[in-house]
């Protein structure tokens, strides 16, 4: 979409932007000497400039103003006159004008410089607004994807915390489970969501590096700092800050968060002043924060100044027929994505996907899904090709195969560890081919490799071995 201007003016004066309009071709001017032909161009192009001659006879430019103010509330005026004097045009850009040109000095050269300027301002908005767009239709509440009662009592939680501007939110869950998606699934469907969403992941910043970050600093706080620079709580003014990973950080640090959170203010590193900020402020975790607090590592007041409202995500393996919805989603869209010729699962691989635990939840079910799209031939997703894509050195406990009986582990009244059942099964699967490692491969339906892994990390030996 080219950047439009509106000329209202004599035509002595449309020289000066023919000349703007030869150096930059993304623009379209619309020139007319008549009031009510601009008005009626104001209406029907919308332009984004106007460009007003002040010596026009009977023209009255604060009036004229007011109209393109009216009509087109963003729109930018700039005015020229070779007799206005500097009083009249500062009058006119506290009235609202963005400048007023004097004719008698070079004024082609200053009009394309404003006019330039305010045409890459425009550029810029308008990509932040595609790009705002596109993260309202990406996090939008609706593509929140599952049917399971965990997640349905999750969304009710969310809609009303979307309808709350600045309530604190603390969500907690399981790697992958989705905790960014949530909060910015709450940003992008709030009133705040025109307003930036900062995040930062406070494991992977140092102590003395967080700080400044979260709070900025002033010119000289240390070694480096050479100007000063805004910290993320000021940058997300208005808008969300996301402290992911929020059970990682420092006591010290802790101890100025809350004040922050609590006083709603801030004080950059080596600064003196108090700044105002007003935030959303949503923490995720992964840790359980109350044995934190019971080891002395996270401070009390700051979690219950954190929680006042808390969402927990569950674990994709207690979606139930989640694992499926979320699986055939990922392969629709990466199918999609990449011009893939898959569109569904084999009935096996279905029962894999259902069956296997998904300990990176989400994130590792599509990242499988990702892996199964660019690798897998033909329409339909095997057992074979969900098995090959599936990060973990865990055995597929729907093994089966003729040439072995059926294989029973004893379960303890006591229980057992997943990690114990897993090394049973795989030493009762090599018992029962001899070791024969092709075989053991073959039932369990994995890679050689992979089956060396195991064997290395639970540390199997045949039982003649194990009885020396």
């Amino acid at each position: 979409m080219p950047f439009k201007i509106l000329f209202l003016g004599r035509d002595e004066n449309r020289g000066l932007l023919e000349a703007v309009k030869a150096n930059r071709s993304d623009q379209e001017i619309w020139p007319t000497g008549r009031q009510d032909e601009a008005v009626s161009l104001l209406r029907r192009e919308a332009p984004q400039a106007v460009v007003l001659d002040f010596d026009l006879p009977e023209l009255q430019p604060l009036d004229f103003a007011r109209i393109v103010w009216e009509e087109r509330p963003g729109a930018k005026i700039i005015g020229l006159s070779k007799a206005i004097s500097i009083n009249a045009a500062i009058i006119a850009v506290k009235q609202g004008f963005h400048d007023v040109i004097d004719l008698r000095e070079e004024p082609a050269i200053r009009l394309e410089r404003e006019l330039s300027a305010l045409a890459k301002q425009w550029e810029e908005r308008q990509r932040g607004e595609m790009l705002h767009q596109k993260q309202k239709a990406k996090f939008d509440f609706s593509n929140l994807v599952g049917r399971s009662e965990a997640l349905q009592q999750v969304l009710e939680v969310v809609a009303k915390i979307i309808q709350r501007q600045w309530i604190t939110v603390l969500i907690r869950g399981e790697t992958g489970t989705g905790k960014e998606l949530i909060a910015r699934t709450i940003h992008y469907n709030s009133s705040t969501q025109t307003q930036p969403f900062v995040e930062i992941n406070c494991s992977t910043i140092p102590e003395n590096l967080l700080e400044a970050e979260l709070f900025g600093y002033e010119k000289g706080a240390f070694t480096d700092a050479k100007s000063r620079k805004k910290g993320l709580f000021e940058l997300a003014e208005n808008g969300t800050l996301f402290l992911d990973e929020i059970g990682e950080i420092s006591p010290a640090v802790q101890v100025k968060l809350l004040k922050a959170i609590e006083e709603k203010t801030i004080r950059r590193l080596g600064g003196i002043e108090d700044i105002q900020i007003k935030t959303r402020i949503i923490a995720a975790t992964n840790r359980d924060l109350q044995a934190a607090m019971h080891e002395n590592l996270f401070r009390q007041d700051l979690y219950y100044r954190l929680n006042v409202l808390t969402l927990q995500l569950p674990p994709l393996r207690e979606r139930g027929d989640d694992v499926l919805v979320l699986a055939r989603h990922f392969l629709s869209r990466f199918a999609e994505e990449y011009g893939s010729t898959l569109t569904g699962f084999m009935p096996e691989a279905e029962a894999l996907l259902k069956s296997y635990h998904w300990p990176g939840n989400v994130r590792e079910l599509k990242h499988t899904l990702e892996r199964v799209v660019l690798l897998a031939d033909g329409n339909i997703a095997t057992h074979k090709a969900i098995a090959e894509a599936i990060e973990s050195d865990t055995p597929l406990l729907l093994a089966k195969s003729r040439d072995l009986t059926n294989i029973t582990i004893e379960i303890p009244p006591e229980g057992m560890s997943l990690d114990e059942a897993q090394k049973q099964l795989i030493e009762k699967v090599l018992e029962q081919t001899g070791w024969h490692k092709r075989r053991t491969c073959q039932a369990l339906k994995i890679s050689r490799p992979r089956l060396d892994r195991i064997i290395k990390k639970y540390g199997i030996y045949p039982r003649k071995l194990r009885s020396k």
